[in-house]
């Protein structure tokens, strides 16, 4: 009986504290404008103009601290560039997946929360016209706002600049970097358990 009673205490004091550290999930998708730099003896004169893709992105939110939280996602994204000469242009268009994670910076209001979100990305190269390295590293800088409702259910919308950190190529005659924007707008399910479901309340 006393070894029953133990393993409820504790089944119940785990689910207090995952209900404390867990936030929520959410869904996200969006627009991607994204051009290149190359460098190097094969480096074609012309003008690298943007390309517009897609993204979308599955998340996690996490942390107990109203200021700071820990967001970890899985992003399928697609890249490349619109590369102008007196000739034509041409397209180029590269597929990643991606493991994003980000320290996000928040601040609670009456009717919205903005927030930051900067943090590394590991890319994989799922589909390359250009011959990309399979995994390299980006950096990601971001902000965005969600809006207070009541009930689990908020919205968000985000904008995102993406740097490489490592070149997508880096061969001796030509050396490529991609950069982007992302725009997107998503949904968060508030973990029931948490605070989250409910919007602040100012006295």
């Amino acid at each position: 009986m006393r070894l029953l009673f133990a393993v409820i205490i504790c089944c119940a004091t785990f689910n207090t504290a995952s209900a404390q550290f867990f936030k929520g999930w959410g869904i996200m998708a969006g627009i991607t404008p994204a051009r290149q730099q190359w460098k190097g003896p094969l480096a074609e004169p012309g003008k690298h103009k943007f390309l517009i893709r897609y993204n979308a992105e599955v998340f996690g939110e996490f942390g107990d601290h109203p200021t700071f939280r820990w967001v970890t996602e899985l992003q399928y994204n697609g890249k490349g560039d619109r590369f102008k000469t007196e000739a034509g242009t041409t397209k180029f268009k590269n597929d990643y997946f991606a493991w994003n994670n980000y320290l996000m910076i928040r601040k609670e209001l009456f009717a919205v929360i903005p927030y930051l979100k900067v943090g590394p990305r590991l890319e994989y190269v799922w589909r390359t016209a250009q011959n990309f390295n399979t995994l390299h590293i980006t950096g990601s800088a971001g902000a965005g706002v969600e809006f207070v409702a009541y009930g689990p259910v908020k919205f968000l919308t985000e904008m995102h600049w993406v740097p490489d950190i490592t070149r997508s190529t880096n061969s001796d005659v030509l050396k490529i970097r991609q950069n982007a924007w992302e725009l997107r707008v998503g949904i968060k399910f508030a973990f029931k358990g948490g605070s989250e479901a409910c919007p602040p309340v100012y006295k």
